[in-house]
């Protein structure tokens, strides 16, 4: 690929950083708990595409913005790229946060990320993203990411 995605993703700026790690249930409509300490960057809105790793990424709209703008900048005549921009803007859809502190999942990025109804659901903050998980899917990504990351010695960058 011509054009340097792992520059791309270093260059983000995000407005803020979500940590941590939450465990809920998707209700029977499809609706995910978003834990309450990420709730006050949500509430503005926020979109919810898809991520890597099968997982849903949940982005505020000044983050969402600063995404969308570097998807628009990347070159048309390259394979990747117009991938990587049909994945994220034909998923992306805006959401608010519910008064309870949900936000509903359309039913195809319930499919693409393997959520099912009244399923177990990871919350993680993920640095200037959310991201939602299959719980299943979820164990087997952080196992091999824990190893990964237990063995790392060097960081190229």
């Amino acid at each position: 690929m011509s054009y340097n995605v792992r520059k791309w993703f270093k260059a983000r700026k995000a407005d803020k950083v979500f940590l941590g790690e939450f465990q809920h249930t998707m209700d029977s409509k499809g609706r995910v708990v978003i834990p309450s300490k990420f709730r006050d960057e949500l509430q503005q809105g926020c979109v919810v595409t898809k991520g890597q790793d099968n997982c849903l990424q949940i982005l505020t709209k000044k983050n969402w913005n600063i995404e969308a703008e570097r998807m628009a900048s990347l070159p048309s005549t390259d394979k990747t790229s117009r991938q990587l921009r049909r994945a994220l803007f034909s998923g992306a859809i805006d959401v608010k946060i519910d008064t309870a502190g949900r936000v509903q999942i359309p039913e195809n990025l319930r499919i693409y990320s393997g959520l099912e109804i009244n399923d177990e659901v990871t919350v993680t903050g993920s640095g200037p993203v959310v991201e939602v998980w299959s719980t299943r899917n979820w164990k087997k990504i952080q196992t091999e990411a824990d190893q990964a990351f237990a063995n790392i010695n060097e960081v190229k960058g």
